[in-house]
């Protein structure tokens, strides 16, 4: 399920990092041939290493553009500041979600990955961190309605995404708020339903 890789404490020879000529520009890497090129960004790798059977071990590496290694899960260790910094919160409590969540041992890193396990886990993680900020807060004391939908969704987004969302991620949100949460509940807990539904999003959960 997951690549676990042990972090080595000791540094066998100084390494010379590989480069890209090019530089930032609009949000994406140009070459040095100036910026707006359509050209690809060039890496140059400063240094080569070969395997038993003599094969450079970077041989086979997929060539990726700029960027590619984005929307990676966030790994377990960064939920809990997430959910408070997003929340407003002074405490998350994630202990119950580490081995769901694949919370790798002492001095080992793991890749996250995402499972259906972990994608059901993330709404009720969310749900259980947004239940602290709704309950017996006067701004959720009244149920989600097509008014004060709308302006709700936008500030979760905000908060939990770090940019504004487009028309149709409101609309979608203030459906889910307005429609879908059991009339019959409490508008805390709808308020928190909602708020579970932006903080179990791909643009949280990804960095």
């Amino acid at each position: 399920m997951r690549t676990t890789i042990l972090l080595s404490s000791i540094l066998l020879a100084p390494l010379t990092f590989a480069a890209c000529t090019g530089n930032v520009i609009d949000g994406g890497l140009t070459p040095d041939a100036g910026p707006g090129s359509d050209d690809p960004t060039a890496c140059v790798q400063a240094r080569s290493y070969t395997n038993l059977g003599g094969m450079p071990l970077e041989a086979d590496r997929e060539v990726l553009e700029a960027g590619a290694d984005r929307l990676r899960i966030k790994p377990f260790a960064v939920l809990a500041a997430e959910y408070q910094t997003a929340l407003a919160l002074t405490a998350v409590d994630t202990s119950a979600f580490a081995a769901t969540f694949g919370k790798p041992p002492a001095r080992w890193y793991a890749e996250a990955n995402a499972s259906s396990n972990t994608i059901y886990a993330a709404f009720a993680l969310a749900y259980k961190a947004c239940t602290l900020q709704t309950t017996g807060n006067p701004v959720y004391a009244v149920a989600p309605d097509a008014t004060s939908a709308p302006t709700q969704c936008r500030d979760y987004a905000r908060r939990a995404w770090h940019r504004e969302a487009t028309d149709e991620e409101v609309a979608a949100c203030v459906t889910f708020a307005v429609a879908q949460t059991p009339a019959t509940d409490a508008p805390a807990k709808r308020w928190a339903y909602t708020c579970a539904a932006v903080l179990s999003a791909t643009d949280f959960l990804t960095f």
